[in-house]
């Protein structure tokens, strides 16, 4: 399986976030929230469901390899790494994400689409990992290229080749 890591586009900047009225017409399987630990080596994370129907051992899978190769050779090595990775692509800011120093990626498989928004900080969660089924018209569609924000959250600790 090859992966390619891109920028993300205008229209793509509402699928970094949850929206509970969005997530099902979107047909949002989940999302996976993690950090790098104290130390920026470490990779602590948790999944939530938003479509559990969705989730099925095929996404599971896919999902596994995407993580695998973002691990191995892309931007969710280590806090370091997504460090240099994010300022390396500037072009891949958020607009009007709560803090200015937050990217957008975008990684593409045959059958899912996963929106990885980091923000490479010490001391809050380093990276939001959305996914969804593979169906990128009906997604720019539906979104219409509006920027969806969920509601505020309290901050907690909160491939290229």
């Amino acid at each position: 399986m090859t992966f390619e890591i891109r920028p993300f586009s205008p229209e793509e900047a509402a699928l970094f976030y949850s929206n509970d009225e969005k997530d099902k017409e979107l047909d949002c399987i989940g999302h996976l929230r993690g950090d790098f630990g104290h130390k920026g080596r470490e990779f602590w994370h948790t999944w939530f469901d938003h479509r559990s129907a969705l989730n099925t051992p095929e996404f599971k899978s896919d999902i596994a390899a995407v993580i695998n190769e973002l691990r191995t050779r892309g931007p969710l090595k280590d806090l370091g790494t997504m460090v240099n990775y994010c300022y390396g692509h500037r072009e891949a800011k958020i607009p009007g994400a709560w803090h200015p120093d937050t990217y957008g990626f975008c990684m593409n498989t045959d059958r899912y689409r996963y929106f990885i928004r980091c923000f490479p900080q010490q001391g809050d969660y380093n990276f939001y990992i959305y996914c969804y089924k593979n169906e990128k018209k009906r997604l720019n569609e539906k979104t219409e290229g509006k920027y969806i924000q969920a509601a505020p959250k309290k901050k907690s600790h909160e491939l290229e080749r």
